[in-house]
């Protein structure tokens, strides 16, 4: 009988990318307690690790349209079909991020009663994109949005964010150079949604 499934069938597709990427951070943050114990110390690299890993996310997420644009092969089709669900992942890793957080907070070291106003509001400003962003990933909730609404909220929710995570690695890497990959990371998508940008518009104008 000839083979008929779709390519989506097989490997790893939509909501397996979810299950994946939260399931072994769920997994590595129990066991990090289990070992660690709950104190400061393994609170702090909880937060560490979950930053980082809802960075790499979003860069996935943020960049995969322009990346595919650009490559066209394979990999970046899978990229493509599945950045809604590494979007989706993102989100759920960052808000488990600020869960740390006021673990942090609220049982070893007051975080945000030291943090800059400036601090708060811009952070909590990216969390909101990224609570609305994540919503309205979903149709219940995107069928009250119009396509051009959805693209403001998600493009600049998302430049937003990018912001934030910049701002944030930039200093660090200054003097802890385990954040170098990160900033590189940052700096390449943006770059790279830039010079598809710059290629779209000349292509139009050649066009016209």
């Amino acid at each position: 009988m000839e083979n008929t499934a779709q390519p989506q069938s097989r490997g790893l597709w939509h909501w397996d990318v979810v299950k994946l990427t939260v399931g072994l951070s769920l997994l590595y943050f129990a066991l990090l307690y289990y070992f660690g114990g709950f104190d400061e110390t393994t609170t702090r690299q909880a937060i560490r690790m979950s930053a980082r890993v809802a960075v790499v996310l979003f860069c996935v997420a943020f960049g995969a349209s322009a990346f595919h644009r650009l490559v066209k092969n394979g990999f970046s089709f899978w990229l493509l079909m599945n950045r809604k669900y590494f979007g989706i992942s993102f989100a759920i890793l960052h808000l488990i991020h600020l869960g740390f957080l006021l673990v942090l907070q609220q049982n070893f070291h007051p975080v945000f009663n030291m943090a800059k106003t400036i601090s708060l509001l811009g952070g909590g400003l990216a969390y909101v994109f990224v609570v609305l962003m994540l919503l309205t990933s979903f149709e219940f909730f995107s069928k009250y949005l119009t396509r051009k609404q959805w693209k403001i909220l998600h493009t600049a929710g998302g430049y937003w964010i990018w912001f934030i995570f910049i701002r944030s690695y930039v200093k660090r890497a200054l003097t802890e150079y385990e954040y170098i990959p990160l900033v590189v990371l940052l700096v390449a998508v943006v770059a790279l949604r830039l010079l598809v940008r710059k290629t779209l518009i000349h292509s139009k104008n050649e066009i016209d």
